[in-house]
């Protein structure tokens, strides 16, 4: 594609995703999806280019509006981005906006005279305000600003840069060292190890590992090594009988079951049949099917569920939860996330942590956990838990896990025992983690 038909596309697609406020994901998948001719290379550099907008989405905007830009499309945007980010000179930008088939329309008049007024300008300008230079929405900037203060910017910056490729090595199906051969020999480089999980390999955005002979024999998954720190504080063993409630596709379940090597059982549970018809492929791939026993459920009360109270040596609860730690990946989330939407989001985890916490045997563990940033969804619903259950202990993670890395400080957070990643901190996704034993059988409340 020549380059004025890539942003062509870019802007279609913005405009399309600021239409439906759809998934990002979804909104790029559908896009490509109905336009196979579309190459990978192109198709790179067009969901580079569309991530960019949204990663940029408050400052551009702000930009325009200084600029008495009042008409904020797509368009629009892509010239901003195009000067701002990319420093085009207004040449190459008339380069590619030439009105050729498939190559977005001349420049206008007002669109040069844009050009001209940025050209000496950059992304960022100290007289933006604190919610547009860190890319949030007011109301989610207050919240943040609470957690971080003086750091805020810090962390923002990290979750405003795409993830790498995170990896976890299989172990039912061989060593890091194996997998390491094998990614080399399908001619990938720069691979690196994670620095905290320890079957964890970190790679170049980019990449296709499902064509690797790696993956397709089981011995990698796709995993942000975040999500392997949360299944090594789950601390299985050979022998357990694991509940893993909000199983989702399976990530965690199989590296589980790697850490049990394979002998134990691990029921894998969800509400959608979809996610798990997924995870069981996965988990027939990593070889670790005859341990796991995928299952539908209606909710967190369901009555098949209920009848398996103080059953588990761990019940992991990885929760429906905002997502607003994955926004390396996931830049649009904040765009979408409301308060009213954190407040529903708040009252399932709470029942889901009540369910499970019936389901753990005495000296058995309650892992909770959430891909979330948001106190609402983690210190301050695990010190409820803490005060209505006299029957659990907080486990440190430094009691599980020795090496395990440092918790992100928070206001009020000191010594407290649970775990909270940031990309900024860790080069992880935003994750959070938190470890209880019971002490007692205990009244199921």
């Amino acid at each position: 594609m020549k380059p004025g038909a890539r942003i062509a596309a870019v802007i279609e697609l913005y405009d399309g995703w600021t239409h439906t406020r759809d998934d990002a994901d979804r909104v790029v998948s559908g896009y490509f999806g109905s336009r196979r001719y579309i190459g990978g290379g192109d198709r790179r550099e067009i969901s580079e280019r569309f991530y960019n907008l949204i990663r940029h989405q408050a400052r551009l905007g702000w930009w325009l509006a200084e600029m008495g830009y009042e008409f904020q499309d797509g368009r629009a945007r892509m010239i901003a981005d195009l000067v701002l980010h990319d420093r085009l000179s207004k040449a190459d930008i008339e380069d590619r906006f030439t009105g050729e088939q498939f190559c977005p329309e001349t420049l206008h008049p007002n669109e040069k005279h844009l050009i001209n007024k940025l050209a000496d300008k950059t992304l960022d300008h100290d007289a933006q305000p604190g919610a547009v230079k860190t890319e949030l929405p007011k109301w989610l900037y207050a919240e943040l600003m609470k957690l971080h203060h003086e750091n805020l910017s810090a962390e923002m910056a990290a979750y405003n840069q795409p993830a790498k490729l995170d990896l976890r090595v299989n172990r039912l199906r061989g060593s890091v060292e194996d997998a390491i051969k094998s990614l080399k020999a399908d001619g990938i480089k720069d691979i690196e190890r994670t620095p905290f999980a320890p079957n964890g390999l970190r790679l170049p955005l980019g990449l296709n590992m499902l064509v690797t002979a790696a993956y397709k024999d089981g011995l990698i998954e796709i995993q942000d090594e975040a999500s392997q720190i949360c299944v090594n504080l789950v601390d299985a063993k050979p022998g357990m009988t694991i509940l893993d409630m909000c199983a989702g596709g399976g990530g965690k379940t199989l590296g589980i079951a790697a850490d049990m090597r394979g002998k134990g059982r691990i029921l894998a549970c969800d509400t959608h049949g979809g996610r798990l018809d997924n995870a069981r492929k996965r988990a027939r791939r990593a070889g670790a099917g005859d341990c796991i026993q995928q299952r539908i459920i209606a909710d967190e009360r369901d009555s098949w569920l209920r009848n398996k109270s103080g059953f588990f040596d761990r019940v992991l609860l990885d929760v429906p939860c905002s997502g607003l730690g994955t926004l390396r990946r996931n830049p649009a989330l904040r765009w979408r996330i409301g308060q009213r939407d954190l407040r529903t989001l708040m009252a399932q985890q709470s029942k889901i942590l009540k369910a499970g916490a019936a389901k753990v045997t005495k000296g058995g563990r309650l892992i909770y956990a959430t891909c979330s940033i948001m106190p609402e969804e983690n210190e301050r619903l695990i010190e409820t838990f803490m005060r209505d259950r006299k029957d659990f202990r907080p486990v440190p993670v430094s009691e599980i896990w020795p090496d395990a890395p440092k918790s992100v400080p928070v206001p009020g957070g000191k010594d407290k025992p649970w775990l909270r990643l940031s990309p900024n901190v860790h080069g992880t996704d935003g994750f959070f983690v938190a470890v209880f034993e019971r002490t007692a059988k205990g009244k199921v409340k």
